[in-house]
């Protein structure tokens, strides 16, 4: 990066500081002749990692921190209850994002207390939800494109799998799934895997039937 370019990446930053954009001002005084208590410059600055589209976004418009607390709080006493209203929880943990991430990124809170504090961002709905927020991708649907990819490569191994206990398994496996539907193939896939690795299928994956 050539000097002009750094003279106007600072004056943007500056420009940004002065609007309050919290992604900057999280780091204001940290760096050079701004670093209190004569800490050296760039010492435990904070930033965005690889992915993390919204690191420290702006609390809502016309939300305050004392409302977003508020709601906070109302989450706790909802997830108390043996039946969570499942969509006050979503609408109220997607307003108090910002919150979230403020505490995160500013304070870096053990996890025990975000468990405390954010007992519904440990539901699976709401971890994928939470990653959604933040990197602005599905998380579920990357993981199915994943899975998706290994499939044709991990039925070949399977279907080589002549003889012993793991081949019968595989065997019977393969000829309980008569559809090609993707869904069907995952299954099938997550449910070799065990056998494949030698580990126990109910350690491995949990499962239901949907009615």
């Amino acid at each position: 990066m050539d000097t002009q370019s750094q003279i106007q990446l600072g004056n943007y930053g500056t420009k940004m500081r002065q609007l309050g954009l919290p992604d900057v001002t999280v780091n204001s005084g940290k760096r050079g002749k701004y670093s209190a208590n004569g800490e050296p410059s760039r010492k435990n600055i904070k930033k965005a990692r690889k992915g993390e589209v919204n690191y420290l976004p702006e609390f809502p418009e016309g939300i305050d921190a004392s409302r977003l607390e508020a709601l906070r709080e109302a989450m706790v006493n909802e997830m108390r209850k043996r039946n969570p209203n499942d969509s006050l929880i979503r609408k109220n943990m997607d307003i108090t994002f910002a919150l979230r991430r403020d505490e995160v990124v500013k304070h870096e809170p053990d996890i025990s207390q975000m468990v405390q504090r954010w007992p519904a961002l440990f539901t699976e709905s709401q971890v994928y939800l939470e990653f959604n927020r933040v990197a602005g991708r599905n998380l579920k649907e990357e993981c199915f494109g994943v899975l998706d990819g290994l499939c044709p490569s991990m039925m070949d191994i399977f279907k080589g799998k002549k003889g012993g206990r793991v081949g019968k398994q595989l065997a019977d496996l393969l000829q309980q799934t008569t559809s090609t539907e993707p869904t069907a193939i995952r299954c099938l896939i997550l449910r070799g895997l065990p056998i494949i690795l030698g580990d126990d299928a109910s350690m491995f994956f949990k499962s239901s039937l949907l009615k």
